[in-house]
């Protein structure tokens, strides 16, 4: 897959994150980190994601859920370095709708040979399938001095294509606050 291709497909995955009903979110952290002694973020430039547009969104969303925690966005001299990126994949959905009727009135009362039903029936099922895409947002930190990674949050959902600029900016905000919402990590 070309770069270009590849910078599609992640603008695409970054922006379309859907609302709540399909958005997903894990967090994982080195449980050895002392994550009091970070005070400064500042962010890695994103090589896959070429729109300006984007790196905006995501980089503002990041900022919010950072600062409200404390942290500082700094140009130089950072504790923690933030790195994002973002994926494109399938999923395969599969609706199955199902038709059918029947005759006759059964006999016998409840306890007869017929107890549940008439004579027959027919019916017929039609199974549609389609891929779904779905995107994920990876955002990592770093420690600077270590060079060592020390939290990661994931946030994937279903894309909408169709989405707005506001859809957008609601969407990629949604996800990024659910991903820092246990951020920092309680000490151990």
């Amino acid at each position: 897959m070309t770069n270009r291709k590849f910078g599609t497909l992640a603008l695409v995955a970054a922006v379309g994150l859907v609302g709540c009903s399909t958005l997903e979110v894990s967090t994982d952290y080195d449980q050895a980190a002392d994550f009091s002694k970070y005070s400064t973020f500042k962010f890695l430039p994103s090589n896959e994601i070429k729109s300006d547009l984007v790196i905006d969104r995501i980089e503002g969303a990041i900022t919010t859920q950072l600062t409200a925690k404390g942290l500082k966005l700094v140009s130089e001299n950072a504790d923690l370095w933030v790195a994002y990126h973002a994926r494109l994949d399938k999923q395969t959905q599969m609706d199955t709708t199902s038709y059918g009727y029947g005759w006759g009135g059964g006999w016998g009362g409840y306890y007869g040979p017929m107890a549940y039903g008439g004579y027959g029936g027919m019916g017929t099922s039609t199974t549609t399938v389609r891929e779904i895409p779905v995107g994920a947002l990876f955002v990592d930190l770093v420690d600077a001095g270590e060079k060592k990674m020390v939290w990661q949050g994931v946030a994937s959902a279903t894309l909408d294509p169709k989405a707005t600029a506001d859809d957008k900016d609601y969407r990629v905000n949604n996800a990024v606050k659910k991903m820092f919402s246990g951020f920092p990590p309680k000490a151990k």
